[in-house]
């Protein structure tokens, strides 16, 4: 699928029925713009697109955990041991580790659109192998391919969905994803124990393939929404990222034009290359913060409960395999009402006292978890087993209102403009890294440390409570060129008695008020101007005629231009 010039004949027709002196006063939502929706209907279409990429990474995040606990799925596959079956749950995300350094390679060559329509028929086709395995390998296979479709679309769905959506949007998008993404997980639950009575295949083939519900949702809804805008103009398509625009801006569309424009001028000149990240440094320092709280979020011992609850809730706990499965239900609707309630109090609390308060919380419900299931296995009482499952549903509360959003956030936040991209990217990869290392180790850790399994990531929450205190920077409430300022006046890696230095912006330049930039940030600062305006004088003759104001001209090529455009748009595909 590739961009094609914009039609002369469409755009005077759409022209015609759009005025851009009605948009600035609201009258937008009532056209029908290039993609034939308004403006609203367009962002809430994309947000069920992209919504839906993450509500199926939730989906499977918790079907596979209902399943292998079935009589059987057992039957089937001849009663899979420990590690087997840690293998085969696990590998998923090996793939989707490989999907996530994937999209890194050749994510910003094919588009937001491509990416998502590619990787959903890779994962269609794993899904298809594991809802007709006839075998262990069958389903290995399948769970690596479907990892790898994963790995690539969540990686690119919250991508698209940001960069299509309004300005003051943004910040709530990702929380809101991470609330869907628990939808997925409760589905699952619902679906598993709606088919865990029965004595057929369907026990486990149904839950596996009534993901392509998800699929076919995905595959119609994104080839007939737009691309990124944002994408549009990093590859020279400013025309095209001006139609898309005006089909999503209900306001100033030559505001939102060049407001993107330019910061994406600025990102293209100042893009870092591998060599600087990794060569020590602020930039270094920020990378790793981002990368460090993806880590901790596997480490505090999530997908040891979201995989496995129904398989901990009957080894550990010693629950029937049908209360198990109502309980994981429940506790998944808990945890999806306490990601909700995270969207209220993630600006508003900070992002180092939720995130040091949930791990103290975590620490002590995996304590009160392993305390209680070596009890329940010594005397065979049901009241440890109720205690058990009280914990695990405060780890699943703490864990929604404190941890599932913020590591996700932090990386876009912490990483400065020339590295978001890369920075994010390896946040990522590291989170499906130690996912996979936790989801491979689990049953292994049930069937033979019992309740020193769950010791071990109490221990591991509480040691998140320092780090955090120590390490990890504040960013609620400051913009992004604010933290950039900030990681200018304290160089140091402690940050308890940094505080927040006060900043102040006098005759458009920043100023620290607690003291003044050292030589070395000057110095970066000085190298950081020149690069952007070296770039913008390169880019001056196309970005100067797309400076005027949005008329007729703008979409209605005569035939030379088109040509034009056209090899132009060929020779950037070809590169």
């Amino acid at each position: 699928m590739s961009y094609q010039p914009i039609d002369h004949d469409d755009e005077t027709r759409r022209l015609n029925s759009f005025d851009v002196s009605d948009s600035t006063k609201g009258s937008r939502s009532r056209t029908r713009p290039k993609y034939g929706f308004t403006a609203p209907r367009l962002h809430s279409l994309i947000s069920v697109a992209a919504g839906t990429v993450m509500c199926l990474f939730g989906y499977e995040q918790g079907v596979f955990g209902g399943i292998i606990v079935g009589q059987e799925f057992q039957e089937y596959f001849h009663h899979p041991s420990p590690s087997l079956t840690g293998f085969v749950t696990s590998v998923y995300d090996l793939g989707c580790f490989a999907g996530a350094l994937l999209t890194l390679v050749v994510g910003e060559w094919l588009g937001r659109k491509r990416m998502l329509i590619i990787f959903t028929i890779i994962m269609t086709s794993g899904i298809m192998l594991q809802t007709g395995a006839h075998s262990m390998n069958h389903l290995l296979w399948g769970r690596f391919i479907a990892g790898i479709g994963n790995g690539g679309n969540t990686a690119t769905a919250p991508v698209w969905h940001v960069e299509t959506s309004h300005q003051d949007a943004k910040g709530k998008a990702v929380v809101k994803e991470m609330v869907v993404n628990v939808m997925g997980f409760v589905i699952s639950n619902i679906i598993t124990l709606a088919f865990s009575r029965i004595t057929t295949e369907s026990q486990w083939r149904f839950p596996l393939g009534i993901q392509l519900i998800f699929i076919v949702i995905i595959l119609v809804l994104v080839p007939i929404l737009p691309e990124s805008p944002r994408w549009l103009l990093a590859r020279g398509r400013d025309a095209e990222a001006k139609t898309v625009l005006a089909s999503l801006s209900e306001h100033d569309v030559e505001g939102d034009f060049k407001g993107i424009r330019d910061s994406v001028r600025q990102e293209m000149a100042v893009q870092a290359s591998w060599s600087q990240i990794f060569r020590g440094g602020p930039a270094t320092r920020r990378l790793l913060l981002g990368m460090l709280l993806q880590v901790c979020q596997q480490l505090t011992g999530i997908n040891v409960l979201c995989y496995y609850l129904p398989l901990v809730l009957h080894k550990s706990v010693g629950l029937p395999e049908l209360a198990s499965h109502i309980l994981s239900t429940g506790i998944a609707v808990l945890y999806m009402f306490a990601t909700a309630a995270s969207l209220f109090f993630i600006e508003r609390l900070g992002r180092r006292p939720l995130l040091m308060s949930m791990a103290a919380a975590m620490a002590i419900s995996f304590l009160g978890i392993a305390i209680s299931t070596e009890i329940s296995h010594d005397n065979g009482h049901h009241i440890p087993g109720i205690v058990a499952t009280v914990f695990i549903t405060f780890y699943f509360l703490a864990f929604g209102f404190g941890w599932v959003a913020v590591p996700w956030l932090y990386p876009a936040e912490i990483n400065s403009l020339s590295m978001r991209t890369k920075g994010a990217a390896l946040a990522t990869a590291c989170d499906w890294l130690f996912n996979y290392v936790v989801v491979q180790t689990t049953p292994i850790g049930i069937h033979y440390l019992h309740w020193g399994l769950y010791l071990l990531y109490a221990v591991l929450n509480a040691s998140f409570v320092p780090i955090i205190y120590y390490l990890v920077v504040e960013t609620a409430g400051k913009s992004l060129e604010q933290i950039d300022q900030w990681f200018a006046a304290n160089t140091g890696w402690l940050v308890h008695k940094a505080g927040n230095t006060a900043f102040a912006v006098a005759n458009g330049a920043a100023t620290l008020a607690n003291g003044a930039l050292g030589h070395d940030e000057m110095r970066e600062g000085n190298e950081h101007e020149s690069m952007v305006k070296a770039y913008e004088q390169q880019q001056r003759r196309s970005y100067d005629t797309d400076m005027r104001p949005i008329d007729e001209n703008d979409f209605a090529l005569d035939e030379e231009e088109e040509d034009d455009s056209f090899q132009y748009h060929e020779s950037l595909d070809v590169e």
